[in-house]
């Protein structure tokens, strides 16, 4: 056990290496962007510093080796209205199968309502209507290895589309958690969006290619400039988590995660969460070097009925000039 967790700590640290170099220059430069939105109250609420600490099925999220410690089965689906009249809805579940492990299945789907396509010609409209969103079904397993040790993996199809352009990708999420037993401290660590390049195609895009070739000109630069490729937004989690206090079946949790993304600077995030018997929950985090949401809150509660323990949860985070961002959620534990 020492040298797997010896093992593991290299590995993080040349994971982390990698991930701080591949970022220098690269600002700005990832594609699909959506797999870096927040996509349930609860991880919103803390910022996103909940690697160590999340659970169930929104672990398909942000953790895929938390999914190791769900006891039977666990479902959640959850909205967000997001900037710019766009909206993400977002739906887990997870199963563990006794002595095989975990088992979960999740989508996230960002989307606008249509819009009506305008020409040079026809600036009010030509009353044809354009789609454009994104979308990404995720399969993970997960065990525990150990006692405190679990380990889980991600795979992900990711499809981004605006009207007759379509880019589609396989990508990999992997994570673990480790628990300490001292004062529930846990340490968590995920690697998200593993995988190559996006490049967009379609008609449009053919029938400009095919244009600029009828010139005559064998090296044309504006061919490339149609057909970009793109990186997806790989980030690193390094998180910690521990209950510094506990009273009356109550609890405050203290979190905190390092996240290193290929196409930005570094960023921290702090978050406390305090639990009222497991039933009430209010959450709130700070971002550090984040360009425009800094602080967000939120509060949960479950609702144990025949069995079943259902949970409500908001959160609210602001995003300077982008606008408030309220998110809500409904899961069941069964």
């Amino acid at each position: 056990m020492h040298n797997r967790i010896k093992l593991s700590v290299v590995i993080l640290i040349a994971l982390l290496s990698f991930n701080s170099a591949a970022a220098q220059g690269n600002l700005g430069q990832a594609g699909a962007s959506f797999l870096q939105i927040a996509v349930d109250p609860r991880g919103a609420a803390l910022g996103g510093a909940n690697t160590a600490s999340v659970q169930g099925a929104a672990a398909l999220y942000w953790n895929p080796g938390a999914i190791a410690g769900t006891e039977n089965m666990d479902v959640l689906f959850a909205y967000t209205d997001w900037v710019l009249d766009t909206k993400i809805a977002y739906g887990g579940i997870v199963k563990n199968f006794r002595g095989l492990g975990s088992f979960g299945f999740s989508v996230t789907s960002l989307y606008m309502d249509k819009m009506e396509i305008t020409t040079p010609f026809a600036s009010e409209g030509t009353g044809l209507y354009y789609e454009a969103g994104d979308i990404a079904l995720g399969l993970s397993y997960a065990r525990r290895m150990t006692d405190k040790f679990s380990f889980g993996a991600t795979v992900k199809y990711i499809h981004e589309y605006i009207w007759n352009e379509t880019a589609s990708q396989i990508a990999f999420d992997v994570g673990s958690i480790y628990e300490t037993g001292f004062h529930n401290l846990r340490i968590g660590m995920s690697v998200h969006n593993i995988s190559g390049t996006l490049k967009f195609s379609g008609d449009d895009i053919d029938d400009r290619i095919a244009e600029e070739e009828a010139i005559g000109d064998d090296a044309n630069p504006r061919i490339e400039r149609f057909t970009p490729e793109f990186r997806l937004p790989q980030v690193f989690h390094l998180g910690i988590a521990f209950d510094p206090l506990t009273f009356s079946d109550s609890r405050l949790t203290v979190m905190a995660d390092a996240d290193v993304p290929n196409d930005n600077k570094r960023r921290l995030i702090t978050a406390m969460e305090f639990s009222f018997k497991e039933l009430a929950f209010l959450r709130g985090s700070y971002r550090i070097n984040y360009d425009t949401d800094d602080f967000a809150f939120g509060a949960g509660i479950k609702l144990p009925l025949m069995g079943v323990n259902s949970r409500v949860d908001y959160s609210y985070s602001s995003h300077g000039v982008l606008g408030d961002i309220h998110r809500f959620a409904i899961g069941l534990a069964l």
